[in-house]
């Protein structure tokens, strides 16, 4: 059954906030080279930089989800937009690297405190179809994140770093849209939408939770770890202009987001194993293969290792609420937040080995995790509280 127009107007609105809040985390891995160049940071530097983002990240969307789970929290979907356009605006202005950790702080506590609460909702506004529903809300955030750095090379090209206060008016938009379309869907009963109230009382599978988040900390240091060194190995090791290199980060983050979709989709009819096993085997030789290519043949393989590190999202999120039914918020919380800040100490030590060993080491050493994804996924059982028409294998499997 397809949603209702005030579910799907509600998922739409909600995936576009999705989108504006990502969009300044790409927008903050976009600045690294601009930063690199102008207050001439290094490797270490850098990853301390993405290592607050995601340190804030896990901090913030674990606890933001624990709230959520015990009353509606709806208030923080605009509240959050806000904080992440006011941070995104003072990372360009602040005076030293310490202000400028601040500030990307509280731009990363803005994004994070916005994905719980947004997921929980989508979840509400999906049909049946849930991981291809999930997909829609999921590839807003990944279509931000291509738009970032392209927003960042167009308004800092004339503007210099001072252009983020232009970027910090993006969030703060979008966040009256999604109060107004969450007023509206939250004047019909929850239960009419989501199946909240059956959820509670599911029981949870923490042992398949924890498998889940180990999981997904492998995924998040690959996906992160592309996003900051990519376009750092071009810049130092090709000499390709910060600009250039953000343009490549964008091709990167728009085939991410079709890998978004694509996951989503091939998981509701091919089965969600194979969508958390297939393309993890993918990305080993594509990353390998990136130091070895100029900046023209990097293009398509970069295309590829998009789609396929992406490709598990909705997913992930689909699998964590199942797994955790009646915290559906602190699952979303923990997974996003807690394997982004572990993703960000695993991109802050390939930071120092690239300063010891030169950044292709970065690369090859980024194209052995996806193995330790996909050994973890394989090893995930079916949610008990998976609906009965769910695909997990290739073999559609139903409730006796």
């Amino acid at each position: 059954m397809s949603p209702r127009p005030a579910s799907r107007v509600t998922l739409l609105a909600l995936s576009l906030g999705h989108g504006c809040a990502d969009l300044c985390s790409g927008a903050l891995f976009a600045l690294l080279p601009f930063l690199v160049v102008e207050r001439h940071y290094s490797y270490a530097a850098a990853g301390v930089f993405a290592l607050t983002a995601s340190v804030a990240h896990a901090l913030f969307q674990p606890l933001v989800g624990a709230q959520g789970d015990r009353r509606e929290a709806h208030w923080l979907l605009p509240s959050a937009l806000i904080v992440t356009g006011f941070g995104m605006g003072a990372v360009g202005v602040a005076t030293s690297y310490p202000l400028t950790l601040i500030a990307v702080a509280v731009c990363s506590a803005g994004v994070a405190s916005y994905h719980p609460e947004g997921a929980r909702w989508a979840r509400h506004a999906s049909s049946s179809r849930v991981t291809a529903d999930m997909s829609v809300f999921s590839v807003g955030g990944g279509v931000g994140y291509a738009v970032g750095p392209l927003v960042v090379a167009a308004v800092l090209a004339p503007l210099g770093l001072h252009g983020t206060l232009v970027i910090a008016l993006i969030p703060i938009a979008a966040a009256a849209l999604v109060a107004t379309a969450l007023r509206r869907f939250r004047q019909k009963p929850l239960g009419a939408h989501g199946g909240h109230g059956q959820a509670q009382g599911r029981v949870s599978e923490w042992r398949p939770f924890a498998l889940l988040l180990a999981l997904f900390c492998v995924a998040s240091g690959v996906s992160t770890g592309l996003l900051t060194y990519i376009p750092l190995f071009l810049v130092q090791a090709r000499a390709t202009s910060p600009a250039a290199s953000n343009v490549m980060t964008s091709v990167l983050l728009a085939a991410a987001a079709t890998g978004t979709l694509l996951g989503g989709i091939a998981a509701h009819r091919l089965g969600r194993r194979l969508v958390m096993i297939a393309p993890q085997l993918l990305l080993v030789p594509a990353i390998a293969l990136l130091p070895s290519l100029g900046y023209a043949a990097m293009i398509p393989v970069v295309i590829v290792i998009g789609i396929a590190v992406n490709a598990n999202i909705s997913v992930v999120l689909v699998l964590a609420q199942e797994y955790l039914p009646a915290h559906m918020g602190l699952a979303t919380g923990l997974t996003i937040g807690l394997c982004g800040g572990v993703g960000g100490l695993i991109v802050a030590a390939l930071g120092l080995l690239g300063d010891a060993a030169g950044p292709s080491s970065v690369l090859y050493a980024l194209a052995t995790l996806p193995i330790v994804a996909a050994v973890l996924a394989s090893r995930l059982p079916r949610p008990a509280a998976a609906p009965p028409e769910t695909v997990w294998s290739l073999r559609v499997e139903t409730e006796s």
